[in-house]
């Protein structure tokens, strides 16, 4: 699909990114000289109307939206049964991949980022056009840093029909909302339960379920009580925690009832902020000096030297005084130190340089998964290297325990669609080979590699062999013999008898026709038809 041109002007120019029913393309408005993103259906798609009814909508609903923090959408068509849209092109990474990044995210820049993602769904929901796909995956960010909600791929009005898909799981499951696990009809505050995911994720570093299978993280979602995040990071706001937990209520009508709603209480939320959070002491000036008013004289006569006491107290409280200050100084206005880069070191190599650079590193060690960096060595920090900091100020250490591994599952007797789920969730990659086996029921894995309980990377590939059922072979010739005979003969073989009777010259009982025709193909389990003769009329 590489360097095809579409509609005349939409060159493709490279794969970027593939879902369950399209592939997206960076590519080239020739007429316009810009870059777009560019989404096709896929080719087993294109025959199956329910889904060409659901990309047409999805096209159709995001064209009529307009908003800064929503993708746009320029054009739609069909050329040669290659259905797409071509789309805005926002070159920077996803809100998943910058969660992995950071680790967790502070509750200013959580709510930030949320604030701009409401924003979208206020004019969506007003359009009447409901995501239903709200994840972190679908949150980019542009190179300006600016949000934008991507990929309303189904997306419905919310006056139409609702879109439905018996064996697919559609969007990532640890983001559904309750209703949709269900299997019911996604609203409004179905985006706003997904939203308050992303936000709980974004705070405490998590995702409030996980399990084996997505049924499973399905089935939390509708049974178990989440988790308040100040349980996982004390340091959360208790504000935000309301926001949180009212937006992932079980029940719809216990959430926020509109976007609108939900983007006032994280107005608040950032207004109130700075009452909130634990106040910074301000650094002091150098050059400031405590200035002290000088007493009037007394009106009345006094007795010779009867001032010299009171003055000699009060020079001896300020010079007391101006010396504490200065004491004090250090330790209440620290002097400023930039954070060193620390990154790739050994752990105990990175607490001697945070030291000697008058830090204090954590003694409680964060330790997280990474492709890149040897065991036991620093991932980054908290703050970042570059940031300038007070000294004596404590920095977190994240360092690398290696990359993740990840335990093949067992896919035997799974359907195709089932192990594809479960593998991607897992962050593993499906590549299916079909053959024909004898005991296994078509559609159903009877073989991976590798095994189950391999130790495994994210982005590996698990090789699944799906069933085709048995392998075929030719039918004897039945025509002639008695039904009792033909039956055993089927029956010996795997196959499955269906009768028929006419009236024929030939003996009653006797197979006068059969299906599939001598000499064909069959697989055991087949049903075979069989015309018996019922004598002649006479």
């Amino acid at each position: 699909m590489v360097g095809k041109v579409l509609a005349g002007r939409y060159e493709l120019l490279e794969k970027i990114g593939e879902g369950g029913m399209a592939r997206v393309y960076r590519g080239r408005d020739n007429l316009l000289r810009r870059t777009v993103a560019v989404k096709i259906l896929k080719d087993q798609m294109t025959g199956d109307a329910d889904f060409i009814r659901r990309f047409r909508r999805e096209a159709q609903a995001a064209a009529g939206l307009s908003h800064p923090h929503i993708v746009n959408v320029y054009d739609v068509g069909e050329e040669n049964d290659i259905y797409y849209i071509v789309m805005e092109y926002v070159d920077g990474k996803n809100l998943k991949q910058y969660i992995r990044e950071k680790g967790r995210l502070t509750a200013s820049e959580a709510v930030a980022i949320v604030r701009q993602i409401a924003e979208a769904l206020v004019q969506a929901h007003d359009a009447g056009v409901i995501h239903r796909d709200i994840k972190p995956q679908n949150i980019l960010f542009s190179r300006y840093g600016e949000v934008k909600v991507a990929d309303f791929g189904i997306a419905i009005a919310a006056d139409g029909s609702t879109l439905t898909c018996s064996d697919d799981v559609i969007g990532s499951v640890h983001y559904f909302s309750p209703e949709q696990a269900r299997g019911n009809l996604a609203g409004k505050q179905s985006d706003l339960y997904s939203l308050g995911i992303i936000l709980y994720e974004m705070v405490t570093g998590r995702v409030p379920f996980s399990g084996e299978s997505p049924v499973s993280v399905a089935m939390k979602h509708v049974q178990e009580p989440i988790e308040p995040p100040r349980r996982l990071v004390d340091s959360i706001p208790e504000p935000l925690e309301r926001i949180i937990l009212k937006a992932v209520q079980k029940e719809p009508n216990k959430r926020y009832q509109d976007a609108r709603s939900f983007l006032e209480d994280l107005k608040l939320f950032q207004e109130k902020g700075s009452c909130l959070a634990r106040p910074e002491i301000a650094a002091a000036d150098d050059e400031e000096t405590i200035v002290m008013k000088p007493v009037s004289a007394a009106p009345v006569k006094l007795r010779e030297k009867s001032w010299f006491m009171p003055l000699l107290i009060v020079l001896l409280l300020g010079v007391t005084l101006l010396v504490g200050f200065i004491a004090a100084r250090d330790l209440l206005f620290p002097s400023e130190v930039v954070v060193p880069d620390v990154r790739g070191l050994p752990q105990n190599d990175a607490v001697a340089v945070l030291q000697e650079q008058g830090l204090r590193p954590n003694p409680t060690v964060t330790y997280v998964y990474d492709d890149t960096v040897p065991v036991g060595h620093v991932v980054r920090t908290d703050p970042y290297q570059e940031r300038t900091v007070r000294k004596n100020r404590t920095i977190e250490l994240l360092v690398s325990k290696g990359p993740e591994y990840i335990l093949a599952p067992d896919l035997y007797l799974k359907t195709e669609n089932e192990a594809r789920i479960l593998l991607q969730e897992m962050k593993l990659v499906p590549d299916v080979i079909r053959e024909n086996h004898d005991e296994v029921p078509e559609g159903k894995i009877f073989r991976q590699v590798p095994s189950a309980g391999t130790r495994l990377a994210p982005g590996e590939q698990v090789i699944i062999y799906v069933s085709q059922g048995s392998n075929p072979f030719p039918i004897n010739n039945l025509i002639g013999l008695s039904r009792e005979k033909a039956e055993e003969y089927l029956q010996q073989v795997g196959l499955k008898s269906r009768l028929a009777y006419k009236i024929s010259d030939e003996p009653a009982g006797t197979v006068v026709a059969q299906y599939p025709e001598p000499g064909q193909g069959v697989k055991r389990g087949q049903t075979v038809d069989l015309v018996v003769s019922k004598g002649s009329s006479d």
